[in-house]
């Protein structure tokens, strides 16, 4: 039994303290520490911690929830984080029911999140189904590997590349900019630019500039910095950002961890497939 002056003690807590308190436990666990530890994150407000993102295992989704529940001044605990188990069956289930895909054997994989479905289909139409009904399930965090076509070379497998927000970017002119927003393409989830916020000098005053960076071009992306390649031109040099031609992603389409919504865009022929799709939806008999 908790005694008020105990819970009083615990409400004294600040949100900072308990979530140092939190990671501080989590880094001790050694499994969590080499395997899951930078693809969830854990946020602190009034008392509640709320878990996010990816891990390899169900055991250890419940651990980090158990150890966050340990901490003194935590008062409930929010557990969004997926198992990539878990993922793998909603990626799996949905191909499996979906008329294009289903007749066919597409094993799926996941590590953390990102999504590679094996296997072989006879067209590029329904590879291209294969990656779209894959990336329509919420919790995936991008489709980074298609089925073979038959007949044609192994498919590739794309860089799981996630610029963070507010990162600096070091050109190797040693121009500097910060991640502001990222370009996300809806049909497989992956980011294909970074929005790049710098500052040049006209005239002797500084003006601040956003770039369209590739993800491409970038060498080294962690947590804080990001370093372009070496034949990448400077900051400045890449295309100026245009808001027109890349609007903010829909508020009804969850974007991939760690991004919101508010530091999502999409490329504006994808914005008007999802208002025709829409439009369509609403006009078709079957949904009403």
């Amino acid at each position: 039994m908790v005694t008020r002056k105990a819970a009083t003690k615990q409400m004294e807590r600040s949100d900072d303290s308990i979530l140092g308190d939190i990671w501080q436990a989590l880094w001790k666990e050694e499994i969590i520490q080499s395997i899951d530890i930078h693809d969830f994150s854990v946020d602190v407000e009034n008392g509640e911690a709320c878990l996010s993102g990816h891990v390899s295992g169900d055991s250890n989704q419940q651990q980090i929830e158990e150890i966050a529940r340990s901490v003194p001044g935590v008062i409930a605990v929010h557990n969004h984080i997926v198992a990539d188990h878990d993922l793998i069956i909603q990626v799996a289930q949905a191909l499996g029911k979906d008329e294009r895909t289903g007749p066919f054997r597409l094993p799926v994989r996941c590590y953390h999140g990102w999504v590679e479905i094996t296997g072989v289909v006879p067209s590029h139409t329904l590879q291209c189904a294969a990656e779209e009904i894959a990336a329509s399930v919420p919790a995936v965090r991008g489709v980074i590997r298609l089925p073979d076509v038959k007949g044609e070379p192994a498919s590739l497998t794309h860089d799981a590349v996630q610029p963070p927000i507010g990162a600096r970017v070091y050109g190797m002119d040693e121009t500097e900019g910060i991640v502001f927003q990222v370009v996300i393409q809806p049909q497989n989830r992956l980011v294909t630019h970074a929005i790049v916020r710098a500052s040049y000098i006209v005239d002797g005053w500084r003006r601040l500039c956003d770039y369209l960076v590739p993800v491409e071009a970038m060498q080294v992306a962690n947590e804080g910095n990001i370093l372009l390649n070496r034949s990448a031109p400077a900051i400045h040099q890449f295309p100026a950002f245009n808001p027109v031609d890349y609007p903010f992603a829909p508020l009804t389409w969850q974007p991939p961890y760690p991004y919101t919504a508010g530091n999502v865009r999409w490329p504006r022929q994808e914005q008007a497939k999802d208002r025709q799709q829409i439009a369509g939806d609403a006009g078709n008999p079957e949904n009403k």
